[in-house]
């Protein structure tokens, strides 16, 4: 039995942003194309946000990623944004997105304080 799979899909500012959720194998990849084809204008840049997806299989991430370089993407601009906090271009180079760090409100004396974790302290 298949996976659960959906795609939230938004445009923003000429671009194009996906989030699928479920499993990315086979027939999840022809569904992500199709809706990069039917909705990619051709000029912004089109970022895969792949952290709601339970597992990628290499088949699904195999007909994605060759699908994708025939020409309904310009290579350049599509991103895949991942797990771990970084966008991966097509062509493997990775740019770190750094975490948000709350800001710190306290002057570091307070037991339950997380600022103590950013200067070292363990109490």
């Amino acid at each position: 039995m298949a996976g659960y799979f959906s795609v939230q899909m938004r445009k923003s500012n000429g671009n194009l942003h996906l989030r699928p959720k479920g499993d990315l194998d086979g027939s999840s990849a022809w569904v992500l194309i199709r809706m990069i084809y039917e909705s990619y204008d051709g000029k912004g840049r089109v970022f895969i946000d792949t952290q709601d997806l339970r597992e990628m299989h290499p088949f699904g991430c195999g007909i994605l990623k060759c699908e994708l370089r025939k020409g309904i993407v310009p290579t350049e601009r599509l991103y895949f944004k991942g797990k771990n906090g970084f966008e991966m271009a097509p062509n493997g180079s990775r740019v770190i997105v750094p975490a948000k760090v709350p800001s710190c409100r306290c002057n570091g004396n307070c037991q339950n304080c997380l600022c103590r974790l950013k200067i070292g302290r363990e109490n």
